[in-house]
């Protein structure tokens, strides 16, 4: 059954649903979760750096749907699936998990971070900055810190991670059978 393009238009600007208001359930759960998650974070642990990716990540929903509707009426639509291929029991998220745990790990470390920086610290630090008064060069130091240490962070993770990926991870050591152990030299009889 074809869909009404003025209802595909409306649903279109609630991430997800414009997916599964075309029957893309499983598409339309994976975008709407890939949204609103990171929108959770942002609101609850007062992580604003989360907002922007969600904008990026509501466009495409948006051309998303409107995409998955011409791919509809030119009958080349493709198949249900989740965007990041979670289905099944293991499967592509044992093998992403596998190969970039420490990733992953470092990431939410850094997450944390930010989180305990920006809810606890960052409003002490602004409470002891006021204590010396407005016009101090203490204040001035401390609120460009404040303001600073964010950015300053970003930026070291941002060039770790793209020395990392250049040097091309770690690299694994020789197989086993190609090395052969030295024993010395055979004693003369």
């Amino acid at each position: 059954m074809r869909k009404s393009g003025f209802w595909t238009v409306c649903f279109a600007f609630i991430p997800g649903a414009g997916q599964m208001y075309q029957g893309y359930m499983k598409r339309g759960l994976s975008m709407g979760l890939l949204v609103v998650v990171p929108f959770m974070l942002a609101a609850f642990m007062g992580m604003d750096v989360l907002v922007f990716p969600c904008l990026i990540l509501y466009m495409y929903s948006f051309f998303d749907t409107l995409n998955l509707r011409s791919q509809l009426t030119m009958g080349v639509a493709p198949p249900d699936d989740y965007l990041y291929h979670l289905n099944g029991v293991g499967g592509d998220l044992d093998r992403l998990l596998a190969k970039r745990h420490h990733l992953i790990g470092w990431a939410l470390v850094l997450l944390g971070v930010f989180a305990i920086y920006n809810n606890f610290v960052s409003p002490w630090l602004w409470n002891l900055a006021r204590l010396f008064g407005y016009e101090s060069i203490f204040y001035n130091v401390l609120t460009s810190l404040i303001n600073g240490v964010p950015n300053l962070l970003v930026a070291v993770a941002l060039i770790v991670v793209g020395l990392w990926l250049v040097k091309g991870g770690k690299r694994s050591a020789a197989p086993a059978e190609d090395f052969t152990e030295f024993k010395g030299a055979e004693p003369k009889e």
